[in-house]
């Protein structure tokens, strides 16, 4: 059907008017509700971090020998990006973030047709990142975690469509912008090796880390140990107040169990004593094992799945990871919930409509206390406690929801089960696999 036949309420059936809707709903919701009302109020932002570090990188300094940064160098490539626009830093840097949040809209849409997700589906995915913002709020605009999402997402969809050498670069780009990325490492490894071999998709990795590598190398000729401080800063990290781990000591602390201090370092509002220690050291080594079992567990799926369930069985395995080091994380800024926005829809099967959902709470609980009443966490007041508590408590059922299985499920034979198609996935009967997707 060509785009001039479609009536009005079938817009969302041509690509290109599907891909202009979105980019339009998106550019609407930044630039209109984001900055009206409740969220227009202010946040606390990292704006300025960001304009300083632009601001000494265009007078000539270098990050990592002349000043310090936190941040891999595409997280300055970035924040340099924005510097030379006019008017306000403020104004230019939420535009590059408006561009992301477009991109990881886009890119979801894509990726969810190469799952063979019907048009509604694949229409809803697009249209629920291009509305996340409002499920967050406008912190959303002083972070530069958009930017990730959008590499993950096209990740994902370079890796769906089969598209390797875009997936591993668009990985590259995400390491570069946040280190975060690296646990993917292995599930698009041996999903690349599921599809076209171990030969391909070693060569795919080791260009793709060589690429990050060699993005260091400058930085690390000038300044191997202000490169190296880079590792250490994340290294030395404390258990930060909003982390997993905390939410546990929170509700210990609620309850007379256990007191507890609260410190500022690290950029963050940190836990410090014997028990965060102690929480921060098992939250480390309980992320290594969940992203192992996540592998393990995929890889296994992997030699029994065909298409189109091998490459859904790549899309649990990074929703799993990601809200895996969310949940198991010592750190957990407010804006790292955004790299769930390239996965929250497109988790296939039944189980998909309750991650969207879980995923929708997590974000609406988040918004609750942030910004309006962080300061009151940081005092251990109970309401906002209790809603971090919550939150984390959401986000740990949302891993339990989205956790890969050993095995499929047998298909159901019943009479129901043989009535047409009418589930979220948007699917005819004919276009299911062979098997139930996890």
């Amino acid at each position: 059907m060509s785009a001039g036949r479609l009536g009005a309420g079938d817009w969302w059936r041509s690509p290109l008017a599907l891909a202009a809707g979105i980019s339009a709903l998106a550019a609407f919701v930044w630039l209109v509700p984001l900055q009206l009302g409740w969220y227009g109020a202010g946040t606390l932002g990292d704006v300025p971090l960001y304009r300083d570090a632009a601001a000494q990188m265009a007078s000539g300094a270098l990050p990592y020998r002349d000043f310090a940064l936190e941040y891999p160098p595409g997280a300055a490539a970035i924040f340099l990006a924005a510097w030379p626009w006019p008017g306000p830093y403020s104004a230019a840097f939420s535009g590059l973030m408006l561009a992301a949040l477009i991109v990881t809209a886009l890119a979801v849409v894509g990726t969810a047709r190469a799952l063979g997700y019907g048009r509604r589906r694949v229409a809803a995915a697009g249209a629920a990142v291009a509305v996340s913002p409002l499920l967050l709020g406008s912190f959303v605009e002083t972070r530069f975690d958009l930017a990730l999402a959008a590499a993950l997402a096209v990740m994902l969809y370079g890796a769906t469509t089969r598209r390797f050498g875009l997936a591993w670069g668009a990985l590259a780009v995400g390491v570069l912008i946040k280190l975060v990325p690296l646990a993917l490492v292995p599930a698009l490894f041996i999903y690349h090796r599921r599809v076209r071999g171990g030969r391909a998709a070693s060569v795919g990795a080791g260009a793709s880390l060589g690429a990050v590598a060699l993005a260091f190398v400058p930085f690390a000729a000038l300044s191997a140990r202000g490169t190296f401080e880079l590792a250490q800063y994340h290294l030395d990290r404390p258990l930060q107040i909003e982390s997993g781990g905390a939410a546990v000591l929170h509700a210990l602390n609620q309850l007379g169990l256990l007191g507890l201090d609260v410190t500022t370092s690290f950029g963050s509002q940190n836990l410090v004593g014997t028990a965060p220690e102690i929480v921060s050291a098992i939250s480390s080594v309980l992320a290594v094992a969940l992203v192992g079992a996540i592998v393990v567990i995929v890889a296994i799926r992997l030699r029994r799945a065909s298409p189109p369930e091998d490459a859904r069985l790549f899309v649990v395995a990074v929703a799993s990871t990601l809200v895996a080091l969310l949940v198991a994380g010592k750190v957990l800024s407010p804006q790292f919930l955004v790299w769930l926005l390239p996965v929250a829809l497109l988790v296939p099967g039944a189980k998909g409509l309750r991650v969207g959902a879980l995923v929708a709470l997590a974000f609406l609980l988040t918004q609750a206390y942030f910004t309006a009443l962080y300061w009151g966490l940081v005092d251990l007041d109970p309401g906002p406690v209790a809603l971090l508590v919550l939150r984390d408590v959401t986000l740990v059922a949302l891993l339990v929801a989205v956790w890969p299985r050993w095995r499929t499920e047998s298909a159901p034979t019943s009479r129901a089960a043989r009535a047409p198609a009418t589930s979220f996935d948007g699917l005819s009967p004919t276009s299911l696999p062979s098997q139930t997707v996890p």
